[in-house]
């Protein structure tokens, strides 16, 4: 796939946005790991669909070598460096119970112990969910008929609401609280593929030709603000106090049954906000500004490290400034961005970049070398 620097600019803007909700100076920032999502929907499916005429071994094969050189050198480095923290100094604590469930990829079901995953590490349940995603998704495109896949992306985008509020009433049932029951919908993989298909839905239906994306865009930003006004007076006339700087879409979406149409709203948002991307739409130009796409570029740096990096920050400011005020908190959130910046463009270049190096080189690379193609069986 060619490299469009417009979709790093959208990788910034969404790492952006997770680390302002974590500093507490954006409360809808949680939704960047659905734009996270719904752009993984978009670029696997459309690495896997040119690549599905090949013969099954270097289809499968070359799919998983690119994404584990992409993905397990980042984490693994990530869980050594812990490693060796805790062992060194008994923090952070909960990485006795954590990590078997990190290197699992499955902290997105250790969430659901009756201990949450522990601070530093609690963000990874995203990459689980990828991780999940990845597993079965190449199969259903490579051995579905094109037909019986795009009805089934219509069904995944139809039906995963209706399985969020099936998935919440249960979990209540089962007597936990709503709270719980938000969280359950929330980290589990079945109840997140609505946004996973709405990217997909892009190489599938080819809205990369949808007839006027920038209206569409700008007609579901009103439509969720006006949604998410609706929620806060909602909240508020009911009695429940409305969290307005929430902008109406709190974490977990408990609100007016958000859980189950709120994911749909955002996963709309960031398959339309793709689309005018991919176009190039003069308004949308400034995602290929060269510090946008660096950001991007390095993102997934940005999203492993900038949790740990910010309890070590807050641990030493704790210690000089026990109670900082609001220019203090100001000043420690640059110097923390820039912090995240540095030590992941360091890890890109000397952690991440000479292993993506080896996706065309090395005795794996040569054994899933193109062979002739034939159709999918």
């Amino acid at each position: 796939m060619k490299h469009l620097e417009s979709l790093d600019g959208i990788r910034a803007i969404a790492i952006a946005m997770v680390m302002c909700f974590h500093y507490s100076y954006f409360a809808p920032g949680w939704i960047g790991v659905q734009l996270f999502f719904t752009l993984s929907g978009y670029l696997i499916t459309g690495i896997l669909l040119r690549s599905r005429n090949k013969p099954f071994r270097i289809y499968i094969g070359t799919f998983f070598w690119h994404r584990a050189l992409r993905i397990l050198p980042l984490v693994v480095f990530f869980l050594l460096v812990s490693a060796v923290i805790y062992l060194a100094t008994g923090v952070p604590r909960s990485f006795r119970s954590d990590w078997p469930w990190l290197l699992g990829f499955l902290a997105n079901i250790a969430r659901l112990r009756p201990t949450d995953v522990g601070p530093a590490y609690v963000h990874l349940w995203s990459l689980a969910i990828e991780q999940q995603f990845y597993l079965f998704w190449p199969l259903l495109i490579y051995f579905m008929p094109p037909a019986t896949f795009r009805r089934f992306v219509v069904c995944l985008l139809v039906f995963t609401p209706l399985l969020r509020l099936a998935v919440f009433y249960w979990t209540v049932q089962l007597g936990y609280d709503a709270e719980m029951a938000g969280k359950v919908v929330y980290v589990l993989p079945f109840t997140q593929l609505d946004a996973f298909a709405a990217g997909a839905a892009i190489p599938v239906f080819a809205l990369e030709q949808l007839p006027n994306p920038g209206r569409r865009l700008i007609a579901a930003f009103i439509a969720t603000g006006a949604l998410g006004a609706a929620v806060l007076a909602a909240a508020y006339y009911g009695g429940q106090g409305a969290f307005v700087a929430s902008l109406g879409y709190a974490m977990f979406l408990l609100q007016s049954h958000e859980y189950v149409w709120g994911y749909s709203m955002l996963n709309l948002l960031a398959m339309l906000a793709l689309i005018c991307a991919l176009r190039r739409l003069a308004g949308l130009r400034f995602l290929e500004n060269a510090l946008l796409t660096w950001v991007g570029r390095i993102s997934f740096g940005m999203y492993v490290y900038h949790i740990p990096l910010l309890l070590l920050g807050e641990a030493v400011l704790a210690k000089v400034l026990p109670h900082p005020g609001p220019l203090i908190r100001g000043a420690f959130f640059i110097m923390w961005v820039l912090v995240v910046l540095l030590v992941s463009n360091l890890s890109f270049r000397w952690v991440e970049a000479p292993f993506l190096a080896m996706k065309n080189r090395g005795w794996i690379a040569n054994a899933l070398r193109e062979a002739p193609s034939v159709a999918p069986q």
